[in-house]
């Protein structure tokens, strides 16, 4: 909680609340002094032309406070001083027909907005210096007094209550926001530990059955005696290996966030061939630089790009020729694949077979690597997909939003 000896934190919508409180206070106070004014009938002390001109001017600096409240302050007692110094200095006859001195009638609106605006020393200190020149000291009475205590006292005790009960309401709401973004940053981290445990499970699941698959592949390569039936059990084994490292790999980041194998893998270990991906969709492939100066998780995102642009392209534009553009200029892999303006309506059936989540999957993938990822058209009938993906890739450790358009 905010202490009291501290200047209290206004925000806009409370500055303007005040401020309409200044400006009613000030045409209130106006209208309450004329009213005393016309209906006096002796013509001196607080209801003389002087008096009412000084507390007019005091009710005029009423909206100022806000902005000002140190100024307003030290013009309330000039104004107080001053009246009291001129019913001091009248006649004894005069005195006694005008009675007890009688302060501005802006005094309490003052010190409430002084105790409300300032530190507690400041304001109280202002409230005695107003309160001084009312008894007044040369000549004291209780009826002065009283005058004095109720104009500056309670109003400054009343104000002070209500600035401590601010503090306290605005304290407990942010204890309260704070208890509910702890709140969700808690249910955050269970369920990014519920995600962790299932991506696991999902591990051990498929690790189980790919070493499965391996083994018997390695046995049929070994047994049998037939050559076709050998290298396809070799390129069984050969994908089920390297599907079973790309795994670890990216389980690695998943889990730990680790940064991923810096680069001098092995020349096969790029999650498959890109030329024999886009021969066979027949797409034109360029490829600048060397592919090894990147890590292989890097690598194999970028084939997965590559293939899932094109799985996207024969869906959806059928007929329409793609380019694949790969570059590696040292410090990271970009990836470009363009397809034109479909030839032939696209076949619903075909279309429909995917799950929708091919782009989006491929959004998560790369941010999940630390690098950027779009699709969208291209606004000449045409479709487009880029990726860059840092050689030194990290884990995000925001959760993505998909930004991709499109469906797979």
């Amino acid at each position: 909680m905010h202490t009291l000896s501290r200047w209290p934190e206004l925000i806009v919508r409370d500055r303007r609340i005040m401020l309409m409180a200044a400006i009613g206070a000030a045409i209130l106070c106006a209208v309450v002094q004329i009213v005393l004014y016309t209906t006096s009938g002796d013509g001196h002390g607080p209801g003389s032309l002087a008096g009412l001109a000084l507390n007019l001017l005091l009710n005029a600096s009423l909206p100022l406070v806000v902005r000002l409240p140190r100024t307003v302050g030290a013009l309330a007692v000039v104004v107080t001083t001053v009246l009291a110094l001129g019913t001091g200095l009248m006649p004894d006859a005069v005195a006694a027909q005008t009675g007890p001195i009688t302060t501005p009638v802006a005094t309490p609106v003052v010190v409430s907005f002084l105790v409300t605006l300032l530190p507690w020393h400041q304001a109280f200190a202002f409230a005695a210096v107003l309160a001084l020149p009312v008894i007044p000291i040369w000549a004291p009475s209780w009826g002065n007094l009283y005058e004095a205590l109720s104009s500056t006292a309670l109003p400054a005790l009343g104000a002070l209550y209500l600035r401590a009960r601010h503090e306290l309401v605005r304290s407990l709401r942010k204890r309260a926001e704070l208890a509910d973004s702890e709140r969700r940053l808690l249910a955050e981290r269970a369920e990014t530990a519920e995600r962790q445990r299932l991506a696991a499970d999902l591990h051990d699941i498929v690790t189980h059955h790919v070493t499965e698959i391996v083994l018997h592949a390695d046995a049929l390569r070994v047994t049998t005696r037939d050559d076709d039936a050998r290298t396809a059990a070799e390129q069984i084994r050969r994908a089920g290996t390297r599907t079973l490292t790309e795994l670890r790999d990216l389980m690695r980041v998943v889990t730990t966030g680790a940064r991923p194998a810096p680069a001098g893998r092995p020349q096969n270990d790029t999650g498959g061939d890109l030329a024999a991906l886009a021969a066979a969709d027949h797409a034109a492939l360029h490829v600048e630089g060397d592919p090894d100066t990147v890590p292989a998780v890097v690598a194999r995102a970028v084939y997965r790009v590559v293939q899932e642009s094109l799985t996207n392209a024969r869906k959806h534009a059928p007929g329409a020729p793609v380019t694949v553009t790969i570059s590696y200029p040292g410090d990271r892999a970009d990836v470009e694949v363009r397809n034109a303006p479909p030839r032939r309506s696209a076949d619903p059936t075909l279309t429909r077979a995917g799950s929708g989540m091919g782009l989006t999957g491929l959004d998560r993938r790369v941010t999940l690597l630390g690098g950027t990822f779009s699709a969208g058209h291209d606004g000449e009938g045409g479709f487009t997909v880029t990726a860059s993906l840092p050689a030194s890739a990290t884990r995000n450790a925001a959760t993505p939003e998909p930004r991709a358009s499109g469906v797979t």
